[in-house]
């Protein structure tokens, strides 16, 4: 009979042998991460590169639209957000851009099992709402649906990679 090694602990820091395997569930994070990164690089990108001209005829259409709600609340409303973020529209293109960056970084240093690719990850993602919140109007119903829709995406990708910070060390 042959002698079979037999591996008796998951845990690395019992069995220094063992090569430490990235879960299945790091993987798929970090495609839907990286898959939202490029993405969202490729808004920034030509959001900076969008001439006056080209933001007046966005705008023309965004006020024929809003024309149709009246004055209603919510036409109001997304006048003022489209207007505030016209007025921040460099700021919040290349700030977010910048984010996006260590955001990338981060979940590449955490796809490679590494700790303190999470905490960039967390410092990344409290800049983005840092920028959320000085971009938007804060009393106005779309800013609020898009705070809310950052700060759910946001909570939820802390969530899931914190539960796999397991299996990551240093």
């Amino acid at each position: 009979m042959e002698k079979q090694d037999l591996e008796v602990f998951d845990d690395v820091d019992f069995n220094n042998e063992a090569p430490r395997k990235r879960p299945a569930f790091i993987t798929v994070l970090a495609i839907l991460s990286w898959v939202f990164i490029g993405y969202g690089t490729l808004v920034r990108v030509q959001g900076i590169t969008v001439t006056e001209e080209q933001y007046e005829q966005q705008m023309e259409v965004v006020y024929k639209e809003v024309e149709k709600l009246g004055d209603s609340p919510l036409g109001i409303d997304l006048v003022n957000y489209e207007i505030k973020k016209y007025d921040n529209r460099k700021f919040n293109n290349l700030s977010q851009l910048i984010f996006l960056f260590l955001e990338g970084f981060a979940v590449f240093i955490m796809f490679k099992l590494k700790r303190k690719g999470y905490w960039l990850y967390t410092i990344a993602q409290i800049g983005f709402i840092a920028i959320v919140f000085y971009v938007l109007p804060g009393e106005n119903v779309i800013s609020k649906m898009v705070i809310t829709y950052y700060l759910f995406i946001i909570i939820l990708f802390q969530i899931l990679y914190g539960v796999n910070l397991k299996h990551m060390k240093e």
